[in-house]
């Protein structure tokens, strides 16, 4: 069952980087790939492939257009092949610490306030 899981996420992940492609050669709205392409550029199909397309559709990370069978990435799912997940937590540390700060120096300040 890990094994199938990992299979899918490598699945979605080359995915998003072919809409991902298609987003930098075209534009966000015209970069499109047909399923039939995505398919043999994978080498998924079937329900397989259906149901990472549906997880990524889902998350919203694709769009799928009123054209059967053409899909492109959304502004969520370039964000997220952008964002190096490594530097995420290492952000919210940064922000975490200057929130600390700030609440000493406010909780610094009131005491001196209340200092005849």
């Amino acid at each position: 069952m890990k094994k199938r899981g990992q299979a899918d996420r490598g699945l979605r992940q080359s995915a998003l980087e072919s809409l991902y492609r298609a987003y930098l050669q075209e534009g966000l709205y015209r970069g499109v790939v047909s399923k039939k392409s995505l398919s043999a550029e994978l080498g998924a199909e079937g329900a397989v492939l259906e149901r990472n397309l549906e997880y990524l559709l889902d998350r919203g990370l694709i769009r799928m257009h009123k054209i059967e069978d053409l899909i492109s990435i959304t502004t969520e799912g370039v964000d997220w092949l952008e964002t190096d997940t490594e530097a995420v937590p290492a952000g919210i540390i940064s922000s975490l610490e200057r929130i600390e700060s700030l609440l000493k120096a406010l909780l610094k300040e009131s005491r001196d306030a209340k200092k005849p």
